[in-house]
């Protein structure tokens, strides 16, 4: 709180008030009512806000002041001095001296300890010209609250940012939206429901394993058949001339020049298990079609070996 206001040369006069929590000050006309009022507030603004005159040393010189020295001070709680000593120089220029407890110090620190003492004036014209924004932040220049304004300012700030960041992103997700939906629009999916098609998936799964079960168990069967003959012939001794050129049956998967050339040595060709076979993979080739196997190799390869073994069964049978 300030206890004492003070001035020397002040509109030529010199005086020391001291202030208490509330200082009602009357007096005749000219007896410096204004003046102290002045002082104070040339103190703690540097200028006269509201009077008309200028806020440069010169012009606050000559409007205030008299002889070659203005001083403008006050006392606050503890005994700390606060001042501001104007100087007329010989040249005519107007310095301004700034003072803390005596000691000369920046006009900069000066007004930072002045802030730092809650020591302020309002200058109602110049408030009243400002903007609704400007008028907040004066007020709460003025009248700062418990709470940590700046603070509070920066988190203002940084919530605006985020907001726009998520702005940004509800854009980019509507716009992903919007391709996949028209994406999935040109898609040309098969007729019925998923179920449907995985039933039907499972179905051609189904068929091609037990093709493929009745081929494995047809191989095991013409191996053992094969092997049962080898056995008899052994059993049997050393064969006669005819049992000699009797030769086992040549492998079904024998093509029709391989069978020509068993025909010249004089072998003895069995027809194959046509029937079987070729219905196995008859059965495995159908199930693939089915499942859209049109180009994959192991269609080709079916056909192939179907080809195969009814070329052969028609060079036997010829």
């Amino acid at each position: 709180m300030i206890t004492r206001i003070f001035a020397q040369g002040f509109k030529g006069l010199d005086f020391d008030q001291p202030l208490a929590l509330r200082t009602l000050l009357m007096g005749r006309v000219g007896s410096g009512k204004s003046s102290r009022s002045l002082a104070l507030t040339l103190l703690a603004a540097g200028g006269l806000p509201g009077t008309g005159i200028a806020r440069t040393n010169a012009e606050i010189f000559k409007a205030v002041g008299g002889g070659d020295t203005l001083t403008v001070g006050i006392e606050i709680d503890g005994g700390t001095t606060l001042e501001r000593v104007y100087r007329l120089k010989k040249d005519g220029t107007v310095s301004c001296d700034c003072r803390v407890d005596g000691e000369r110090i920046s006009k900069n620190l000066f007004e930072v300890e002045l802030d730092r003492q809650g020591i302020s004036i309002a200058d109602v014209a110049g408030f009243l010209a400002l903007s609704n924004a400007k008028k907040v932040d004066e007020l709460f220049r003025l009248f700062p609250p418990a709470g940590d304004v700046r603070g509070l300012g920066a988190a203002i700030t940084r919530a605006k940012e985020r907001i726009s960041e998520l702005e940004s992103a509800i854009k980019g997700k509507e716009q992903s939206c919007r391709s996949i939906t028209e994406s999935l629009a040109s898609l040309n999916l098969p007729s019925g429901t998923l179920p449907e098609v995985q039933a039907a998936i499972a179905t051609v799964e189904r068929e091609y394993q037990e093709a493929r079960d009745d081929m494995v168990r047809e191989q095991a069967r013409l191996e053992h058949e094969a092997a049962a003959c080898a056995a008899r012939e052994q059993r049997a001794g050393e064969p006669t001339e005819a049992a000699a050129r009797r030769q086992p049956p040549l492998p079904f998967s024998l093509s029709g020049q391989e069978l020509s050339r068993a025909r010249q040595n004089g072998a003895q060709v069995q027809a194959p298990p046509m029937n079987t076979e070729v219905l196995a993979l008859e059965r495995v080739l159908s199930a693939l079609e089915r499942a859209g196997c049109d180009g994959c190799a192991a269609r080709m390869v079916l056909k192939r070996e179907i080809k195969l073994l009814r070329t052969a069964q028609e060079a036997v049978n010829g």
